[in-house]
Order: structure tokens, then C-alpha cells, then sequence
């Protein structure tokens, strides 16, 4: 497992330097050869090089930060894979009740997908009136229809989070510890929710301190 994340670790390390070092050689050829050379503005499309230098920006942009997040999150797992498996370990609980505490970071993620999935469906403007708005919805904030997909994504999050522990965070010595690890998810759960309503305030034009 830890072999698995330095490994991680190093490809992340290889994609996000290849990215970088490919969008900065095109980005500054094409400027060299059609701003100072040829002198036609910057981006356009009669420039080859343009075209590599926005295929080098997709791969700095995209690749590079999708190597990071995987790195990130196999780290994440793993450590917290090692993690609940020496505190199992150094609880004595048997085998079985040590693998769900290992088990439990895949689980989490596992629900991560899943409620992200059907969260997305709600991110999608009101119906409107036939008469009135045939083509499309009530017109609304978009981070508000963002964050209708995002309590749904929480409150399923929260109803998961609690059958998981329940079911995986199980100590035969004290039955009712599973509802301190809750506490533990919902604290999480919590905080996230506050980051997005901090940052939309400090933030939004809507607010005062914009």
C-alpha cells in the first residue's frame, strides 16, 4: 500500500512536469514566431504553433491537475487505510472488526461517487411556464442551482456516512462508538458546508465585503 501511493506520488510528479514544461516551450515559441517575427497578434489562428500552444495548456490544465487529484486521493486512502488498521491493531479487535476500519476509506470515496452521481441531476434550472418560457427554465442564480446539487450531495452524503459506521466501525467492547465516529463525519460534512458558504460571501457581488 505504501508502495502504491509513492507510486502515485511519482506519476503525478512525471504528468504534472511534462504538462508544464510542454505549454510553457509552445506558448513562448508561438509568441516568439508570431508576435516578434511575423508580428500577427497573439492566438491567431493563421499561427500553427497556436494550436500547440493551446494543446499544451489543455495538457498543463487537465492532465496536470487530474494527476494531482489522483495522487492526492490515493495518498489520502491509503494513509487512512494504515491508519485504521494499526488503531484496529492496537485496539485488539479481531480480524473481522480490524478489516472494516481498513475498509472503511474505500467505502467513504465509494460513496463519494455516488452521491456526487446523483447529485448532478439536480443541478439544472426550474421548469418554467409553457406559455411564457418554452425553451428553457426559471431563469436563477447559477451558483444557486450549484448548490441545490450540493446540499442533495450532502444530505445523502450524511444518511451513507451513518450506515458505514454503523455497519464498519463496529467495536465489540463498546456498541454505541460507531455514533462518536459519526460525530467525527459529520464535523467534516459540516466544515465543507461552511467553506462554500464562507467563500460565496467573501466572494459574491451580492454580499457586502464585494
Amino acid at each position: 500500500m505504501v508502495g502504491f501511493g509513492f507510486g502515485a506520488s511519482f506519476v503525478a510528479m512525471f504528468a504534472q512536469l511534462g504538462g508544464g514544461i510542454y505549454t510553457k516551450a509552445a506558448d513562448v515559441g508561438a509568441d516568439l514566431i508570431g508576435k516578434v517575427e511575423i508580428g500577427i497578434p497573439e492566438d491567431d489562428p493563421r499561427n500553427p504553433a497556436v494550436v500547440a500552444d493551446l494543446v499544451g495548456d489543455n495538457v498543463g490544465d487537465c492532465a496536470g491537475q487530474c494527476a494531482d487529484l489522483f495522487e492526492s486521493i490515493s495518498a489520502e486512502i491509503i494513509s487512512a487505510m494504515i491508519l485504521g488498521g494499526v488503531m484496529a491493531e492496537k485496539a485488539g479487535l479481531d480480524f473481522e472488526y480490524k478489516a472494516g476500519f481498513i475498509l472503511f476509506p474505500l467505502l467513504v470515496h465509494t460513496l463519494d461517487l455516488m452521491v456526487s452521481t446523483i447529485g448532478v441531476f439536480f443541478v439544472k434550472t426550474k421548469p418554467g411556464l409553457p406559455s411564457l418560457k418554452p425553451d428553457y427554465g426559471e431563469l436563477e442564480d447559477p451558483l444557486d442551482i450549484l448548490k441545490r446539487g450540493y446540499y442533495v450531495s450532502l444530505g445523502l452524503a450524511l444518511v451513507g456516512l451513518f450506515y458505514i459506521c454503523k455497519t464498519f466501525l463496529f467495536v465489540p467492547k463498546n456498541p454505541n462508538a460507531y455514533l462518536y465516529f459519526f460525530g467525527c463525519t459529520c464535523v467534516g460534512v459540516l466544515v465543507s458546508f461552511l467553506f462554500v458558504i464562507m467563500t460565496q460571501y467573501y466572494t459574491d457581488y451580492t454580499f457586502g465585503p464585494v
